[in-house]
């Protein structure tokens, strides 16, 4: 406050004034803006400065304002209390999501690339942007051998929106395939576009990367790799898929079957899988293993090539005991989520109902209040409206026969598969 100015006068009287309302109501309210708004609407004069300062200093709000400021504030109090409840309902849903989907940026990007080369591309190529997040750029397609043409409409979600007026080859000059993330960058921008399960591009490059590794041959379906243990391992891998009607798939996953391999001369019996335990450290080393991708010599692909087909019928049905084990798991959560959207369908529906009939309840029989000063345009809406909530009354009583049991019915199981998909060794480093 400089005492050279007048105007700090006024503003002196004004904080400690709203200062001492805020403690009283714990914090300003729309009503005690207009009120300081209203007061120096015409700014500060500097013959009007003492009685500015009185007016204010006297000032206090009326028992009837300062229930309306209480109110204001106490409402908007709950709608952060609400959003903050929401915020933590939203991380929850999302940290369930995340352990159910079981979803991870790196493999989905390593499959996306994969399924590249299978198309005779170049795999996603590692990125600076401008504003230094790492982007990874697509390929050119054209003129790929197993590339058609219908990839290049597909490469077009990854193009900025096209004006309405704008020729599509204009287009496709003009807006270069843009950059793609995979997580939450920071910025929002439009330079890049983040790619998820759902977008077009990544559907279609992860169905043709299972495709290709469920029905061709031009992925491998056994391997071999050096792995840091003393003995040497064998996985059976499996897909089991459950469908529904209409050969609707339900479920899918892989199975893995791990056991220690020994010469087939030397067994005593059909290798045997490992216990639970066991099998969680396989996986492990094959995963470590994976990294490196490093093989034995052409002497082990022998001596393994010729056992391969007795390993995999050694395994196979430890492979489909699982596999059956986890049809049931499945079936049941299935089950559960199935009678669990029937009902949330059901209570919502019936949520929808009750509150037509309670607006229709408020207007029907009310035929002679038409004559109040309504307009005709007025009288023929709401006639419109009473018409339009009859019908939906009728179709709700159809939707509660038929709509809950359909959902119900579409998680129920028709058939399931179980085929082997891929056989892997380990072998030890040492030799």
């Amino acid at each position: 406050v400089l005492p050279q100015r007048a105007e700090d006068r006024v503003l002196e009287v004004l904080v400690r004034k709203t200062e001492t309302i805020k403690q009283e109501l714990g914090s300003l309210s729309k009503v005690i803006d207009d009120e300081v708004e209203r007061r120096l609407r015409d700014g500060i004069r500097h013959r009007d400065v003492e009685r500015l300062a009185r007016e204010i200093e006297a000032a206090d709000l009326d028992r009837e304002k300062r229930r309306i400021a209480a109110e204001e504030l106490e409402a908007a109090r709950e709608r952060q209390d609400d959003l903050k409840e929401q915020i933590e309902r939203c991380r929850t849903l999302l940290d369930q999501s995340r352990k159910w989907v079981q979803f991870d940026a790196q493999p989905f990007r390593d499959a996306m690339s994969s399924s590249l080369e299978l198309l005779g591309a170049e795999p996603l190529k590692e990125e600076r942007a401008d504003h230094g997040e790492v982007v990874w750029t697509f390929p050119s397609l054209a003129g790929k051998a197993l590339a058609d043409a219908s990839w290049t409409a597909t490469l077009d979600t990854l193009r900025a929106p096209r004006k309405t007026d704008q020729k599509l080859a204009e287009w496709r000059r003009e807006a270069p395939v843009r950059p793609v993330v995979f997580e939450d960058a920071g910025v929002l921008t439009d330079d890049t576009v983040h790619l998820h399960l759902e977008q077009r591009m990544a559907q279609r490059l992860l169905a043709r990367f299972r495709a290709q590794g469920f029905v061709y041959h031009d992925l491998s379906r056994a391997c071999l790799v050096q792995a840091a243990d003393s003995i040497p391992r064998v996985i059976l891998l499996g897909r089991l898929c459950l469908f529904g009607r209409q050969a609707e798939r339900l479920h899918e996953v892989l199975i893995p079957v791990a056991a220690r391999w020994t010469e087939p001369s030397r067994r005593q019996g059909p290798l045997r899988a490992y216990a639970e335990e066991a099998e969680a450290r396989t996986l492990e080393r094959l995963e470590t293993a994976l990294q490196s991708a490093r093989g034995p010599g052409e002497t082990v692909h022998r001596r393994l090539r010729d056992t391969a087909a007795r390993d995999i019928e050694d395994l196979l049905p430890q492979l489909e005991e699982r596999a059956g084990l986890a049809a049931r798991a499945a079936e049941h959560r299935l089950r559960a989520r199935g009678e669990s959207e029937e009902r949330q369908l059901r209570e919502t529906l019936e949520r929808q109902r009750q509150r037509v009939q309670a607006e229709l309840g408020k207007h029907e029989g009310r035929g002679t209040q038409l004559t109040m000063p309504f307009s005709e345009e007025e009288k023929r809406q709401l006639q419109a409206d009473i018409a339009s909530w009859r019908t939906r009354l009728v179709q709700f009583d159809q939707d509660l026969k038929t709509e809950p049991a359909r959902i119900r019915e579409f998680y129920e199981v028709r058939a399931q598969r179980v085929e082997p998909i891929g056989l892997v060794y380990l072998w030890p480093d040492t030799g």
